[in-house]
């Protein structure tokens, strides 16, 4: 199969509750590299983590081999762990992001993520959520603990198990997939899907193109309470 191209659109807002902005997200199709970051530890403190892993992706050599940009990414996400640990470790609290990366390269793409900031893709109408969310809830639901009714009224639904700057070592999930014509994956924040079922998720990805889709599902969450800071990115391949 030849390489497939891509088009991308991206947005992030503070939403309708919270005075500022800790997201941040990164929209670069000509790297092939788009990231959402959900940034915590309080205002000044998440802003600084998920810009940092922003601004240190948003410099990345063009690279030959998909292997090879993995490779720069997983990198550059490991060092920015050390200097937000090591902030840390100054403050007395975890100043830290979850982080969710899309990278394609020809045929293929790669998610690369840390914590509960998502990547879907939707294929002929049906989306899949492709990531696992490094979260307390989602190891009880995967331990056969809880259900999912449960889960949504549990006291832990916040709590991260993994993140950049979290934790001295940064153990990061990584998955390949084949991308074929028709394609689009989604990355988001919490406040996203915590916002939109699946069922609109699919409906909002699937409108319009790229950048029709990312005004429809920021439209469609900020519509809602919206009481988390709300980022999407959608890119749709061909």
């Amino acid at each position: 199969m030849t390489a497939l191209t891509w088009r991308s659109a991206s947005a992030t807002s503070q939403g309708n509750v919270r005075s500022h902005n800790e997201d941040a997200v990164l929209d670069l199709p000509a790297l092939g590299v788009w990231v959402v970051a959900d940034g915590m530890g309080g205002h000044d403190a998440g802003d600084v983590a998920s810009r940092m892993i922003v601004e240190s992706l948003c410099a990345l050599p063009r690279a030959e081999r998909l292997s090879e940009l993995l490779d720069r990414v997983e990198d550059r996400l490991r060092s920015v762990n050390q200097r937000l640990f090591g902030l840390s470790l100054q403050r007395g609290a975890t100043t830290g992001s979850t982080v969710a990366v899309l990278l394609a390269f020809g045929t293929h793409c790669v998610s690369v993520w840390a914590g509960d900031s998502r990547v879907y893709r939707l294929r002929d109408g049906v989306l899949t959520r492709v990531t696992r969310d490094h979260t307390e809830i989602q190891d009880l639901l995967d331990g056969g603990i809880l259900d999912e009714a449960g889960a949504a009224q549990h006291g832990a639904s916040n709590v991260i198990t993994r993140a950049v700057g979290g934790a001295q070592e940064l153990y990061l999930d990584v998955e390949l997939r084949e991308l074929r014509p028709g394609d689009r994956y989604l990355l988001c924040s919490d406040g996203v899907y915590k916002e939109l079922s699946d069922a609109d998720l699919a409906r909002l990805v699937a409108s319009e193109d790229a950048n029709g889709a990312c005004r429809a599902l920021m439209s469609q969450a900020l519509a809602g309470q919206c009481s988390d800071n709300v980022s999407v990115v959608v890119v749709e391949f061909s």
